[in-house]
C-alpha cells in the first residue's frame, strides 16, 4: 500500500484554541475528530519566533542555534540539509503549497539575482515541488473568483481583505466584526483546500507527501459570513494579564517599548479581535473537515499520516500584547495532533499525551513513517513511539526556545546595541521556566509555573531561588553545547 503524508501547518494558532482541549468557546469539531482518531499532544512547543525562524526549525529538524535563521527574511544556509531534499534523495517527490518563509542564502545566488542584495522570504525550500504559492492570496484564487462573477476591481488584497463597511462606518468597533466580501465557500482557505484535494487526486495511486500551509488564523483578521458573528465578543475568555504589568514592566519590555500607550488594546478591541480569531479557526476547521472527508471518500484515509500543528501561538491581549514573539507560553505553545493510519496505532487512538514535544520532532516523524533513514543533522525525535504504544519513557523532560529581538528594539537603542547580544534563550519544564538574555544589562527571568501558571512573578533575583537559577542556566549551557554544529569534528573523529 502506498503511504501518504499530510503535514498541515496553520499560522498563529494558539494551543488552547481546540475544543478537544477544553476551550470554553471556540468550536473545532473536525480537529477534535482527528484527535479522537489519533494522538493529541498537549505540550508541544515551537523552537523560535516569529514565522520564518520557527518554520526553518520545522523543516530542518534543528534548533535555531543550529540553523541560524534568526528572524523573518534571514537567509538559511545549507538549505540542502532539510526535509524536502532529504525525502527527494530517498525517492520521494514532496509537494508544498501555501508558503514557506524561506530566504535564500545570497552566497549561492548568481549575480543580478534580486535576493542577493534585498530581503525576501517569499520562496520555497529546495527539494519541494511547488504546487501553489498562496499566502494571503494568489492570482489563481482571484482568477477563480472573477470566473464566479466577483468584480475584477475587488480581486486584489487591498480591497478583498477589507470588510463590508456599513454606511455609518465602523464606529467604536473593529472592522473584523463585519463579514468579508467573499462567501465562505469562495474563501482563500477553501481555495487552498481545493488545490490540496486536486494534488491528492492526481497522486492517489502513487503515494505522496504534501506540506499544506494555511495563513489562518494569522491576520488580516477577517471572516466571511457566518463565521464573522459566530462568537460573541462579550463572552470571550479574558486575557491572561495583570494591571501591574503596565506599571512595572520587565526591563526587557522597557527596551523594546512594548507598553507604549498606542500599542495597548482597548477592551472592545481585544474582545472583537478574539471573537474574529475564533471565527477564523472554526472556518479553517471546516476546510480541514472537507479535506479529511475527501481522503475518506477516496480510500486514502487509511494510508495517510496526518500531522496538524502551527508555527507559533498568539497573545491576543495576554500580557497586554499582540503578536507571537518573546517567551510566554501563549506564543510558544502550539497544537499538535498526529493521526497515524498504521494498525499498530489502533490502541492509542483518542489518547492525550502530556509529555513535552518540540516542533523539530516533525521531520524525523515523517521520515520514520515513510521508512526513510533519519537525517544525521536532525535534532528532534520521531513521535511514532507514542502513536504505536512503544514510547515507555518521555522523549524529553524540558523544551528549549530562542528569540532574536534586535529588530524590536527602540530605534534610539538599536543604533548603539550589538545585535549579537539580542537573543533570549528559554528552558521550560513542568515546574519552572527560565529565560536568559544575551545583553548583560538584562536580568534573567524565572517563573514558578506550578504556583504561577500565568508567568507573572519573576523569582530570578530572590536569594532563595539562586540554586534554581544556577541549575536552569546549566541546562541552557549544556543544551547549547550539545546542539552546536560540529559536523566537521564528527567527520574527523572517524580518522583520529
Amino acid at each position: 500500500m502506498n503511504r501518504n503524508v499530510l503535514l498541515i501547518i496553520a499560522d498563529e494558532f494558539r494551543a488552547d484554541c481546540l475544543s478537544a482541549l477544553g476551550h470554553p468557546m471556540v468550536k473545532t469539531p473536525n480537529l477534535d475528530a482527528l484527535a479522537r482518531d489519533g494522538v493529541l499532544f498537549t505540550k508541544c512547543f515551537v523552537q523560535a519566533a516569529p514565522c520564518g525562524p520557527s518554520r526553518m526549525s520545522i523543516y530542518t529538524g534543528r534548533y535555531m542555534c543550529s540553523h541560524q535563521s534568526l528572524d523573518n527574511k534571514t537567509p538559511l544556509a545549507e538549505a540542502d540539509d532539510t526535509l524536502g531534499m532529504h525525502l527527494r534523495r530517498h525517492g520521494h517527490a514532496p509537494g508544498i503549497m501555501g508558503y514557506n518563509d524561506y530566504a535564500y542564502d545570497p552566497r549561492i545566488l548568481p549575480e543580478g539575482h534580486p535576493n542577493k542584495t534585498s530581503l525576501n522570504y517569499d520562496n520555497f525550500l529546495p527539494g519541494f515541488d511547488v504546487v501553489l504559492f498562496h499566502e494571503y492570496d494568489s492570482p489563481e484564487w482571484y482568477a477563480g473568483l472573477i470566473k464566479k462573477g466577483y468584480p475584477e476591481a475587488l480581486c486584489h488584497r487591498n480591497t478583498m481583505y477589507y470588510p463590508e463597511e456599513p454606511e455609518e462606518g465602523f464606529g467604536e468597533h473593529l472592522g473584523c466584526i463585519h463579514p468579508a466580501r467573499y462567501r465562505a465557500e469562495d474563501s482563500e482557505a477553501q481555495f487552498l483546500t481545493s488545490t490540496a484535494i486536486d494534488f491528492a487526486t492526481l497522486r492517489k495511486d502513487a503515494g505522496w507527501f504534501l506540506s499544506l500551509n494555511y495563513v489562518k488564523p494569522h491576520g488580516p483578521y477577517i471572516c466571511p459570513a457566518p463565521y464573522h458573528e459566530m462568537y460573541d465578543p462579550k463572552e470571550v475568555p479574558l486575557p491572561v494579564r495583570r494591571p501591574e504589568e503596565l506599571t512595572n514592566p520587565l526591563p526587557y519590555f522597557a527596551r523594546i517599548g512594548q507598553y507604549a500607550q498606542d500599542q495597548l488594546m482597548k477592551e472592545y478591541e481585544w474582545r472583537e479581535l478574539r471573537a474574529c480569531y475564533y471565527g477564523m479557526i472554526t472556518e479553517l476547521d471546516a476546510c480541514l473537515g472537507r479535506l479529511f472527508q475527501f481522503l475518506k471518500d477516496t480510500g486514502q484515509w487509511d494510508s495517510t499520516l496526518i500531522i496538524f500543528t502551527s508555527d507559533h501561538g498568539s497573545y491576543m491581549g495576554d500580557h497586554y500584547m499582540q503578536g507571537k514573539s518573546h517567551f510566554y507560553d501563549s506564543a510558544m505553545r502550539v497544537p499538535y495532533i498526529v493521526r497515524d493510519p498504521s494498525p499498530e496505532a489502533d490502541a492509542t487512538r483518542g489518547t492525550k499525551v502530556d509529555d513535552f514535544i518540540e516542533s523539530i520532532d516533525i521531520a524525523p516523524t515523517v521520515c520514520e513513517f515513510l521508512g526513510v533513514p533519519r537525517h544525521e543533522r536532525f535534532q528532534g525525535h520521531s513521535v511514532l513511539g507514542y502513536t504505536r504504544g512503544t514510547q515507555n519513557t518521555p522523549l524529553r523532560n524540558r523544551i528549549f526556545h530562542e528569540f532574536f529581538y534586535y529588530s524590536l528594539l527602540k530605534p534610539e537603542i538599536r543604533d548603539v546595541t550589538n545585535p549579537d547580544a539580542c537573543r533570549s534563550w528559554t528552558v521550560r519544564d513542568n515546574h519552572f521556566k527560565y529565560v536568559q538574555f544575551g545583553e548583560e544589562t538584562l536580568p534573567p527571568l524565572l517563573f514558578d509555573l506550578q504556583n504561577d501558571p500565568g508567568e507573572f512573578d519573576n523569582l530570578a533575583q530572590k536569594p532563595e531561588y539562586a540554586a534554581v537559577v544556577a541549575e536552569y542556566c546549566q541546562h541552557l549551557i549544556r543544551w547549547r553545547i550539545k546542539h552546536e554544529d560540529i559536523r566537521m569534528e564528527r567527520w574527523a573523529l572517524q580518522y583520529r
